[in-house]
């Protein structure tokens, strides 16, 4: 029996594959640092996205709702759409959302004045953030 091994087979890198491949790696390590360092600096963007919810949930169940509330003491608002009603209220640093009055979901953190009056033919509505990024005023017409 005879065995015989061919030299010029494909089985393997030539010179020229691993030098390619060795180029490719090294500008890939070589632009590492430029990227780690541009997404550390994103990481610092401070934008309050619990404040974006906040504003488009409860623009929605605005929109959706037929009778307006304010409580007499001024601590929450109610939109009433004839099938549920949800209220929104501060507790502690937060604002939380009820419906039926039951059950909460928090729709904000790091509340530092949430603040409801009722105006006769309009509620008004007085939210900012503790970190200071965040200072709206809502009308809701009645």
């Amino acid at each position: 029996m005879k065995h015989s091994v061919c030299a010029s087979g494909s089985g393997g890198f030539t010179y020229m594959e691993a030098l390619a491949a060795l180029s490719v790696a090294a500008v890939i390590m070589a632009a590492m640092p430029a990227a780690i360092s541009y997404f550390a600096s994103m990481s610092d963007y401070g934008h309050d996205f619990e404040a974006d919810f906040f504003v488009l949930d409860i623009t929605d169940v605005y929109k959706e709702s037929e009778k307006i509330t304010v409580s007499s003491a001024g601590t929450s608002v109610s939109f009433d759409d004839g099938k549920k009603v949800i209220s929104y209220r501060r507790a502690g640093d937060r604002i939380i959302r009820s419906v039926d009055g039951s059950g909460f979901v928090t729709v904000m953190f790091g509340v530092k004045k949430f603040d409801i009056r009722d105006e006769g033919t309009h509620a008004r509505l007085d939210i900012e953030s503790e970190n200071g990024e965040f200072n709206e005023t809502f009308a809701f017409k009645k």
